[in-house]
C-alpha cells in the first residue's frame, strides 16, 4: 500500500498538465499523506509493534481515502461531475483489496463503510446541489442501487475469500504431510539465523503417538561445514544429560537427507527478548522479576554444579545467557536454552584463551577481552538481563557493536530505584551486586544468588509466575515473533580484543 499510495502519487503529478493542478495537487498531498501512514506503520512493526487493530484502521483509511476525491471532484467540476467520477469504481477496488487480508469480516466491514459513506455523501452533500430535473442515472433509486452494489460486492468477496483460504489450507496440508523430516513433520518455521532455523514439529513415529518439539535444523548449505556441525553436535550431547524444569531438553539429535537437527523442548510462550520489546520503557512487574530471577539462579546453580558420570564437577558456564536464550511457556515457566557455546571451565582455559564468544551487551568484562573466567560471567549476564527487566531499557547495548562493549567497560550502571522507585532495595543492591566489574566483589556463585533471593521472595512464588503469564499474554496481543537469532557466537582474536578501552 506504502508503495501504490507512492507511485499514485507520483502519477497525479506527472498528469497534472492534463487534469490540472486544482486536482493534482490535492491528490497527491492525499497519496503522500498515506504513503507517510504506511512507511511509517512499517517501521513499528519492523520493531516488533503490533496491534489486532491495525488491521480495522488501515481499511477503514482506504475505503475512505474515495470520500475525499468525492469532495475534491465535487469542488473543482461540480456535483455531476463528482458522481460519475472515479471514486465509486475506486471503492469497488479497495473491497476487493480487503479480501487480500483473508478475513472476512474486514472485508465485509469495508463494503458496510462504503456504502454507508457514498449514500451520506449522495444524500447531505450532493442531493442539495442536484437540479429537480436531474439524470436518471443520479436519481435517488439508481443510487440507492449503487449502494447496495457497494455492500454485495464486500460479501461476495467475502465468500470468494473464505472459499480460496479454505483451499489454500487444503493445499498447504498436502504438501505438510509430505514434508516429513525423518519421523518429524514441519508446521510453521518459529525462527530462521544465519546457519540454522527452527520449526514447530510433531515427532510422529509408528505407532500413532505424537509429541510437539522445537526442531533446530542446520541449513543445508552449512551441513557439510565440519566447525559448525561439530559445535552443533556438542550442544546436543551436552544438553542431553540435562534433566531439570528450568533447563529446555534436548530429545534427539541426527541426520536426515543433507542435513543436521536437533530436536527439543517446545514451549508456547515468546521468548523473554520479545516479552520485554512489549514491555520497553516500563519494565516487568516486579514479582515477575523476582520469579525469572528465581528460575533463572535455580537454572544456573545446576548447570554450574552438574557433575559427570564419573561424578567429577564438569564446571560448567553458559556463556551466552540474555533474553532471547530464556524461553517462556503461557504458564509462566522460565527456561534457559541454547547451549551452543557453554563449556566447561578447564576445557575453555586450554583451548579457546583469546577468543571472545557470547552477545556483546551481556558479557562479563573479564570474558569481553578473552581472559580466563569462571562461572561467574553467567551470573554477570543475569544482572544485565534482570537490571533489563526492572528498568525497561537495555543496560549496555547500543547500534554500535564498539560502544556496546565500550559500555560494559566504562558505563556506569543507573540506580535502578531512581529509574523505578518501586523496585525493592534488597532487590536493587542484589542486581547491583551481580554486575560489579571486578569479579572478587561479584556474587559468588548460583547457590548464594538464589539464597538471596528466597530470602526476598517470602513464598509468593505463585503470584510471581502469574504476573509473568500476564505480561507474556500482553506480548502476544500486541507483537509479532521476531527471527530467532541462531547465528553462531561472534569470535574475536585477541588483536581485535586489543582496541578494547583501558586494555592492552
Amino acid at each position: 500500500m506504502a508503495s501504490v499510495a507512492g507511485l499514485s502519487a507520483v502519477l497525479a503529478l506527472l498528469l497534472l498538465p492534463i487534469i490540472g493542478a486544482a486536482l493534482a495537487i490535492p491528490l497527491a498531498v492525499l497519496l503522500l499523506v498515506l504513503t507517510g501512514y504506511y512507511f511509517g506503520l512499517i517501521r513499528l512493526i519492523g520493531r516488533g509493534w503490533f496491534h489486532p487493530a491495525v488491521s480495522w484502521v488501515n481499511v477503514a483509511i482506504e475505503v475512505s481515502a474515495p470520500s475525499v476525491i468525492f469532495l475534491i471532484d465535487l469542488g473543482q467540476g461540480g456535483v455531476e461531475y463528482a458522481l460519475t467520477a472515479p471514486p465509486i469504481i475506486i471503492w469497488g477496488t479497495l473491497i476487493a483489496l480487503s479480501g487480500l487480508r483473508g478475513n472476512r469480516w474486514l472485508t465485509v466491514g469495508a463494503g458496510a463503510l462504503a456504502a454507508l459513506e457514498y449514500a451520506l455523501l449522495y444524500a447531505l452533500v450532493a442531493m442539495p446541489k442536484l437540479d429537480t430535473v436531474m439524470l436518471v442515472t443520479l436519481r435517488p433509486p439508481l443510487m440507492a442501487v449503487r449502494v447496495l452494489l457497494l455492500f454485495s460486492s464486500a460479501v461476495l468477496t467475502a465468500i470468494f475469500v473464505d472459499h480460496l483460504n479454505r483451499r489454500a489450507e487444503e493445499a498447504l496440508s498436502a504438501v505438510r504431510a509430505r514434508d516429513v523430516f525423518g519421523k518429524y513433520l514441519l508446521h510453521e518455521r518459529l525462527g530462521m539465523g544465519g546457519m540454522a532455523e527452527v520449526f514447530r514439529a510433531t515427532y510422529n513415529p509408528e505407532g500413532g503417538f505424537q509429541k510437539v518439539v522445537a526442531l533446530k535444523r542446520v541449513l543445508p548449505q552449512y551441513a557439510e561445514d565440519e566447525g559448525f556441525i561439530g559445535m552443533f553436535r556438542e550442544e546436543a550431547a551436552l544438553c542431553s544429560q540435562f534433566s531439570h524444569p528450568g533447563v529446555v531438553q534436548v530429545f534427539d539429535f541426527g541426520r536426515f537427507g543433507d542435513s543436521y537437527f536437533l530436536a527439543m523442548e517446545y514451549l508456547d510462550g515468546p521468548p523473554l527478548g520479545r516479552v520485554l520489546r512489549a514491555h520497553k520503557g516500563v519494565g516487568l512487574p516486579i514479582p515477575a522479576v523476582l520469579h525469572l530471577a528465581i528460575s533463572l539462579c535455580e537454572a544456573l546453580q545446576y548447570v554450574h554444579e552438574r557433575r559427570g558420570p564419573d561424578g567429577k564437577d564438569l564446571a560448567l558456564v553458559h556463556r551466552d545467557l540474555n533474553p532471547p536464550n530464556v524461553l517462556l511457556s503461557r504458564l509462566g515457566e522460565v527456561k534457559l536454552t541454547d547451549f551452543g557455546i557453554a563449556r566447561s571451565t578447564s576445557h575453555i582455559q586450554h583451548t579457546e584463551v583469546g577468543l571472545v564468544k557470547g552477545k556483546p551487551g551481556y558479557l562479563a568484562p573479564e570474558q569481553a577481552i578473552g581472559e580466563s573466567f569462571d562461572a561467574r560471567v553467567d551470573l554477570f549476564a543475569l544482572g544485565v538481563t534482570l537490571w533489563e527487566c526492572l528498568a525497561g531499557e537495555p543496560l549496555f547495548s547500543s547500534p554500535d557493536a564498539a560502544m556496546t562493549l565500550t559500555n560494559v567497560f566504562e558505563k556506569q550502571v543507573p540506580s535502578l530505584r531512581r529509574t523505578r522507585p518501586e523496585v525493592p532495595p534488597a532487590l536493587e543492591a542484589f542486581v547491583m551486586q551481580l554486575l560489579e566489574r571486578e569479579v572478587s566483589r561479584r556474587t559468588p556463585s548460583a547457590r548464594v544468588a538464589l539464597q538471596s533471593l528466597r530470602a526476598m521472595d517470602s513464598g509468593a512464588v505463585g503470584s510471581g509466575a502469574r504476573a509473568l503469564a500476564a505480561a507474556i499474554e500482553t506480548t502476544i496481543r500486541t507483537t509479532v515473533p521476531s527471527s530467532a537469532n541462531l547465528k553462531p557466537a561472534v569470535q574475536a582474536t585477541p588483536a581485535e580484543a586489543v582496541t578494547l578501552p583501558g586494555r592492552g
